[in-house]
């Protein structure tokens, strides 16, 4: 994911971090003290360079780890990641390969099914009190569990929102939806058919496509748009992570990619990539990932921009985005108790404060939602409500990574017309099976 990062956000996160070293989160070096002379050294591999918020945070957490543990050493080593990840993939794929995994990792929370199935992670619940696991939100544990474990944790979230334009949306005629307030919450979420009939008036309006979404195939594709098809009761795969026949081609799967169809066929949005479309006001509506609001805010301080809801399918099953890099111990640790504490502590409410302050991340532990001053006015308060209240339902699967790239191929042949829906999903089902037959 794009990062904006300044000088200014750094500096604070260094103040903020310093102000919780204090707090009642920091470990205990009392009782957490390492007995014996022995020195026990914990090698923490991380996707982001050292002078970003997150991997100055990490840093700092380690230094805490080390000074509050006797005969403890921690060494964070930064391998920056590029484009969908590569580099810091390639390097954690090379030490799978040689069996020279570090005792810490970073990786996309998506991804946790494919190393658990590869008997690469440490379960943290055979290590880790409950009332650890329980202080963070549910959407993270959720997402980084497996079965009946849970192996990966995160001090922060991330909740995708649709951007649109008010003023583009008065002068065609449109009524924003708000409650007594005069904020466009959850319950008053556009469904398929408002959505298509309200972006009409937008394009007759405009004269050009109103909607922004980016077609190409990527991860995008999994991380802002399958929400569309989740929030229809729709599904990828079947629930023991292999099975895509009779689900990615289901009807509930089947009705949102026709929706997602008539969204091109239409002209309500474009077949290729617009750059800065929605900043340009070339757009009225747009999905984009909420590192967006920082970028508007601050290189386009005259448009007037506001959040709404993501679109549904079926009352009842809405959802939206979230999901972000996890911290996961590695089974390659000599360490399991000690390395399941330092990925509680890599992600303690410390942390989930400072990338907060530092980068405007949805802070990921329960009791520091109700003191969030960004998350609780709108419209950043539509993130946190997308994130705690709506459904999330990626697929937890081995072949992870093949269903990502066949959604992208859906949803890119759509844009381009390259074949029928049906014909687009039974190919992504073939190669999805070839896949999925390794694990069967």
């Amino acid at each position: 994911m794009r990062k904006i990062v300044s000088l200014f956000m750094i500096f604070v996160l260094v103040i903020a971090l310093a102000a919780c070293s204090n707090s009642t989160n920091q470990v205990d070096s009392s009782k957490n003290a390492d007995s014996g002379d022995e020195v026990k050294e914990l090698k923490v591999w991380v996707h982001v360079s050292a002078d970003e918020p997150e991997g100055l945070n990490y840093d700092l957490r380690a230094k805490e780890f080390e000074e509050a543990h006797e005969n403890v050493k921690v060494t964070v080593e930064h391998i920056v990641k590029t484009g969908e990840g590569s580099g810091y993939n390639d390097r954690l794929n090379a030490a799978i390969t040689t069996g020279d995994l570090p005792d810490v990792i970073t990786l996309e929370s998506v991804h946790t099914a494919s190393y658990v199935d590869s008997d690469l992670l440490l379960p943290l619940d055979e290590n880790l009190d409950q009332a650890t696991i329980d202080s963070y939100l549910d959407a993270i544990v959720n997402a980084g569990s497996v079965g009946d474990h849970l192996y990966a944790l995160q001090s922060f979230d991330l909740s995708s929102p649709v951007f649109y334009n008010p003023d583009l949306f008065k002068a065609a005629g449109l009524e924003i939806p708000a409650d007594e307030n005069g904020n466009w919450t959850l319950d008053l979420a556009w469904n398929y058919d408002e959505f298509i009939k309200n972006a009409k008036i937008l394009k007759d309006f405009m004269g050009q496509e109103p909607v922004h979404m980016f077609p190409d195939n990527s991860g995008w594709q999994m991380y802002a748009h399958s929400p569309i098809i989740f929030s229809n009761n729709g599904q990828l795969v079947g629930e023991n992570g292999l099975d895509t026949d009779g689900y990615l081609n289901s009807k509930q799967t089947m009705e949102a990619f026709k929706f997602m169809e008539t969204l091109f066929r239409e002209g309500i949005v474009s077949p290729t990539v617009r750059e800065n479309a929605f900043a340009l006001e070339k757009a009225a509506i747009s999905f984009e990932g909420p590192w967006m609001i920082d970028v508007l805010t601050k290189e386009y301080p005259d448009l007037n921009w506001s959040l709404m809801p993501y679109p549904y399918g079926k009352e009842g099953h809405q959802s939206a985005p979230h999901g972000s890099w996890y911290v996961a111990a590695t089974k390659a640790t000599k360490y399991p108790e000690l390395t399941s504490e330092l990925v509680a502590h890599l992600t303690n409410k410390d942390s989930a404060k400072a990338m907060e302050e530092a980068a405007g991340l949805i802070p990921g532990h329960e009791e520091l939602l109700a003191s969030s001053e960004k998350y609780s006015e709108y419209p950043r308060k539509l993130m946190l409500d997308q994130l705690v209240e709506t459904e999330h339902v990626k697929p937890k699967s081995p072949i992870f990574p093949v269903l990502e790239d066949v959604l992208g191929d859906i949803v890119e042949g759509i844009a381009l017309e390259t074949d029928s829906v049906e014909n687009l999903v039974e190919d992504a089902i073939e190669k999805a099976e070839r896949e999925a037959a390794r694990f069967k």
